[in-house]
């Protein structure tokens, strides 16, 4: 059965997948996990189900995204959430180039990653909410549905790299200017095209959403244990 299940992964992974194969000929694989956890993440008895995904992304991605592309995202994000060992055989490529470390080089010169990242954050994670948080951030700041910023400069780079909203010129920070009061500002800008920029409280990940959609969406986010706010 095990293996049956792992063949349709594979074979749904090549028909979804539209990404091209990386290359990791200046990549050295080495993991610094002893020994990765055996479980999968309680997701049914946590609450948690696929169409929280399908709901998250379809009020995130309408506008952005056709319903094949939002179903390659829901996918991916499912199996990630649900099965991270799984996860990580399957979409190899996409687990390890969505890391933010991707590229990045040691103080020697060297590309070292983990072969491993999604069942690595599983592992080391206290329980799941943490790792959903930080599976479903990476996989939605990926996909350019979600951004970060922590200081009015980044914020205001991070709505570049929404694809919400990446067309809309918005009004520089002001000297004074912090994360918040600055997405407080562009939200006056927002609201002239429907939309509301909301952030996920203490971590500083950001989305913009339909107006109308903004009580939903935070209450998709409070089953991952998230708080969205509008500042």
């Amino acid at each position: 059965m095990k293996k049956k299940l792992l063949f349709t992964f594979t074979l749904l992974a090549v028909t979804f997948s539209s990404f091209g194969q990386t290359d990791y000929s200046n990549v050295e694989f080495r993991s610094y996990i002893y020994k990765y956890k055996d479980s999968n993440p309680r997701t049914s008895e946590l609450g948690i189900d696929k169409q929280l995904l399908i709901d998250i992304v379809s009020l995130l991605g309408a506008n952005v995204y056709t319903k094949a592309e939002q179903e390659e995202i829901v996918y991916k994000t499912w199996l990630a959430i649900a099965s991270p060992k799984t996860f990580d055989y399957v979409f190899k490529d996409f687990a390890v180039t969505s890391n933010k470390n991707w590229g990045s080089k040691n103080a020697n010169g060297d590309i070292v990653l983990e072969p491993n990242p999604y069942l690595t954050d599983w592992t080391v994670s206290d329980n799941e909410y943490p790792y959903f948080q930080l599976a479903l951030n990476k996989i939605l700041e990926h996909f350019q549905l979600m951004t970060y910023g922590d200081d009015a400069e980044s914020v205001a780079l991070s709505f570049n790299e929404l694809l919400i909203t990446k067309e809309i010129k918005f009004s520089s920070p002001k000297d004074d200017d912090w994360a918040y009061s600055y997405i407080e500002s562009v939200n006056t800008e927002l609201k002239k095209e429907g939309l509301v920029a909301l952030v996920t409280k203490g971590y500083y990940n950001i989305i913009v959403c339909d107006i109308s959609s903004k009580d939903k969406i935070t209450n998709l986010f409070e089953k991952f244990q998230w708080e969205l706010v509008q500042p």
